[in-house]
């Protein structure tokens, strides 16, 4: 294929207009040619965005029957994932999707088949191996640097908490699944180990309208992997103090910490005290890793190479997620299938 990468993004919320922008102005490769979005909000801020050069749709099958494409960005709710990664693959079109691949393994399964199926690409979002910091600790941890890993710990924190239609479990898959997934992956791809058994807990600690829909809003989950390593992950949507996102990992040598709070490196000085500003959104925190991500994409359908991420990836991601909310609901460890 030498001529661009004919691509749209399906859904226009604040992730999805992060792709749309990245393929609009810095992936090589690719043309954002469409952007599908039923929403009247988010179809004005596409349109003051990128004015006549990129086409809205108002669904799925519209933005199909009369864009000429190569790829599609799923941006769209999890819930919807299946069925749009289903409809797409029969199109002929290649895929990345966001994180998660889908709300269960079966799912997950179901969508892996169809895009075999159809001889197409399929790339999960997993942003933060596409992050500076984390390939250097996979680097360093690779090299030997600090001895075995043997303590996984990582803190998940967004500042507010989405909307209760957001955080219903129907919609997002619920806090661990939805906000502690990245963290998950990243556990089992730093680790170098599959997680074998997990265990949660949490509640509605902050915020009850995420508690009415059946979501908790602040959660710890505890892992063992099948080395014997161990793991931890405290995932909260309610870290007012800023989007905290870290990483420590302890070998028997020593330890790796990935991450920061601070946006701006400098502290304020003055006779109330001393303060630095913090990081809003994941959006900042890895701008130049969602563009990596989506160049990459780009480049394996070019190259007709593999995805850096798969479908299987993040099944496996998924198996983990819906064991540890099984947990959280039932206050017991639960111990997960052998991986496929």
């Amino acid at each position: 294929m030498t001529r661009q990468l004919q691509t749209a993004v399906i859904g226009a919320g604040r992730i999805g207009l992060v792709h749309a922008r990245n393929l609009a102005h810095r992936v090589h490769g690719s043309q954002l040619v469409a952007v599908s979005t039923a929403n009247a909000q988010r179809t004005a801020a596409v349109r003051q965005e990128f004015g006549e050069d990129v086409t809205i749709y108002p669904d799925l099958p519209t933005l199909l029957a009369q864009a000429e494409l190569d790829a599609v960005v799923i941006a769209s709710s999890t819930g919807a994932h299946r069925a749009n990664i289903e409809v797409c693959a029969a199109a002929g079109l290649h895929i990345f999707c966001e994180k998660p691949l889908a709300l269960s393994l079966e799912d997950c399964d179901a969508v892996i088949a169809a895009t075999n199926a159809a001889g197409v690409k399929l790339m999960v979002g997993h942003v933060r191996c596409f992050d500076a910091g984390y390939l250097a600790a996979k680097q360093r941890l690779e090299a030997g640097e600090i001895g075995p890993p043997i303590v996984f710990r990582a803190i998940a924190g967004d500042q507010d908490p989405p909307p209760p239609s957001f955080a219903d479990p129907h919609v997002s898959g619920g806090l661990i699944i939805d906000a502690g997934y990245h963290d998950l992956y990243l556990a089992r791809w730093l680790m170098a180990s599959e997680i074998v058994r997990v265990y949660a807990e949490g509640g509605a600690l902050v915020d009850p309208a995420i508690g009415a829909v059946g979501d908790v809003d602040n959660a710890v989950v505890d892992f063992r992997f099948a080395n014997g390593a161990l793991g931890t992950l405290f995932v909260s949507r309610t870290t007012r103090y800023g989007h905290d996102v870290r990483v420590e990992i302890v070998g028997a040598e020593g330890a790796l910490h990935v991450g920061y709070l601070r946006r701006t490196p400098i502290n304020i000085l003055t006779r109330q005290g001393v303060y630095h500003d913090v990081l809003p959104d994941s959006s900042v925190r890895y701008a130049a890793a969602f563009e990596a991500e989506l160049q990459a994409f780009v480049d394996c359908v070019l190259h007709d190479t593999e995805p850096p991420v798969t479908g299987a990836d993040s099944r496996a991601v998924v198996a983990v997620g819906v064991a540890a909310t099984r947990s959280l609901h039932s206050g017991r460890p639960e111990a997960l299938p052998p991986a496929l």
